[in-house]
């Protein structure tokens, strides 16, 4: 995963990006090098990602524990489920529910990562009864998914996909409220602003709107 992919931005030079659970914290000195030299006002969302499970064995939470406390981390995560990943359903969802209980324990947010196991990630939402907000990230699934995921007080994170207008995500856009909705370039070589454009043309906003909706969003679930 490239380790500098927006989920949201709100103004120009800020974010979150999402990093690989292997980065561990070799990236923190890294990373401020970076701003100090771009001047970007960028956080972090640290997490293990399903898809990455099979190689990193037994050390599935070195350095995680550490790493999301550290101040500029204000979610946790890609985490979720995957049904293309080697791993079983049951391991998965034991390595979900630990993340779960630390964002819990941190009161931050998680950023989710999900093929082809929603009704097991709604089960293990309401199982683990979590009250902090989860983020579907680059959702482009079906409208019956999309009303379980709403009606389980998910948010949803669109990207890239919206400039296919035979996409789900270019379909089902105007279905998802604004109060649920956050863009996200992913790690598409797109420009976040390219999908704020594209949002607010199937929205029938101007694109000053669309930043005000995802920044309130972004200060609801990221600054409480």
């Amino acid at each position: 995963m490239n380790p500098y992919v927006n989920i949201h931005t709100h103004h120009v030079g800020e974010g979150i990006n999402i990093l690989d659970v292997g980065e561990g914290k070799a990236w923190v000195e890294k990373e401020k090098r970076r701003e100090l030299v771009e001047g970007q006002n960028v956080f972090y969302s640290v997490g293990v990602h399903p898809m990455k499970l099979n190689e990193l064995g037994e050390s599935v939470f070195v350095g995680i524990e550490d790493t999301v406390r550290i101040k500029k981390v204000i979610a946790i995560g890609e985490c979720g489920l995957d049904r293309r990943s080697p791993i079983c359903m049951k391991t998965q969802e034991e390595i979900l529910e630990v993340q779960v209980r630390l964002a819990e324990e941190l009161c931050k947010p998680l950023i989710i990562h999900c093929v082809k196991a929603y009704s097991e990630l709604i089960a293990v939402r309401k199982r683990t009864k979590s009250s902090v907000p989860w983020i579907v990230h680059g959702y482009n699934n079906n409208e019956r998914i999309l009303r379980q995921l709403l009606d389980c007080e998910f948010y949803i994170s669109v990207g890239a996909a919206l400039s296919d207008s035979r996409s789900n995500a270019f379909q089902l856009l105007r279905m998802i409220p604004a109060e649920r909705l956050f863009l996200e370039n992913d790690d598409k070589e797109v420009e976040i602003s390219v999908i704020y454009e594209t949002a607010s043309a199937i929205l029938g906003v101007d694109v000053e709107t669309m930043k005000e909706i995802t920044g309130n969003n972004y200060n609801k679930v990221f600054r409480k």
